[in-house]
């Protein structure tokens, strides 16, 4: 099953065996995924747009928040 996950800032995807030969023997066109996978692929991807913000977004907010009270 095909996975996405956020480590340090940045995604990451992992195939199967059999994905990765399928990504392999058609290089360049779309790989077709199983649609049961949706479920799993979007709680990845929602996971990983909630560490983004906390890391990233959040952070930087914070930080131009305080630059505008300062001036």
């Amino acid at each position: 099953m095909s996975r996405i996950s956020y480590q340090n800032g940045k995604l990451y995807l992992s195939l199967t065996r059999n994905e990765c030969q399928e990504a392999y023997d058609n290089i360049g066109k779309p790989l077709e995924l199983d649609i049961s996978q949706l479920k799993v692929l979007h709680e990845d991807i929602t996971k990983i747009v909630v560490e983004y913000w906390r890391d990233i977004e959040v952070p930087l907010e914070i930080k131009t928040y305080k630059g505008k009270n300062d001036a």
